[in-house]
């Protein structure tokens, strides 16, 4: 199986998806981490979200598409066209479509747009932590026990040693938290939950 995550930010695809992400890696699938916009420390980000690549034994590339023009429009869908195209995936994981962030709604609605002729699944991953208030509620549908790569992905995010000096240690208490309670709903230790929008069986 092909798996391609699409994330807006370095560190979103670990925070959403990292125990997913690894246990594919793990079972032999391809997997595909790729990164839309690199707001901040380009160089320095680019470089973090390489060592968490490393570190789930999964690809990582930068679209690198301009924090300005993070706009949902015809010429990003055609973006995300050319990176689901490149590298067809039977399963593509992104953004939550009502994440409070903008380039994670961006993101998502582009995803959504470019996988519409394709015959891959779709699944959305939870709003990232930290994420804002948001006016809907996550609809967990499809769950997957990540007890066995809880650890590897908390540390692919301690790869992000930018973002772990600002967020410091709290962030991967809420990240840990989150997948005891996914976990707890499925009596598995620590799981991950995803919102459906297509789901094609191999």
């Amino acid at each position: 199986m092909r798996v391609l995550v699409l994330a807006a930010h370095p560190d979103d695809a670990e925070v959403g998806c990292g125990g997913t992400i690894a246990k594919y890696a793990l079972q032999g699938h391809t997997v595909r981490i790729a990164t839309t916009v690199v707001p901040s420390l380009h160089d320095v980000r680019i470089e973090e979200s390489e060592a968490a690549a490393r570190i789930l034994g999964v690809e990582h590339v930068c679209l690198d598409i301009p924090p300005d023009e993070m706009v949902f429009n015809r010429s990003i869908v055609g973006r995300f066209d050319q990176a689901i195209s490149a590298f067809c995936p039977d399963l593509i994981l992104t953004h939550w479509v009502h994440d409070s962030h903008n380039d994670h709604q961006v993101v998502a609605n582009a995803t959504v747009a470019a996988s519409r002729k394709n015959s891959c699944s779709l699944y959305m991953y939870e709003q990232t932590i930290p994420g804002g208030i948001t006016s809907c509620s996550f609809r967990a549908q499809k769950y997957v026990d990540i007890t066995s790569t809880i650890e590897k992905k908390l540390e692919a995010i301690k790869a992000h040693a930018s973002q772990m000096s600002l967020h410091g240690d709290w962030w991967l208490y809420g990240i840990r938290g989150r997948a005891q309670y996914r976990g707890f709903q499925i009596k598995k230790k620590y799981a991950e939950a995803f919102e459906t929008i297509k789901d094609i069986e191999l």
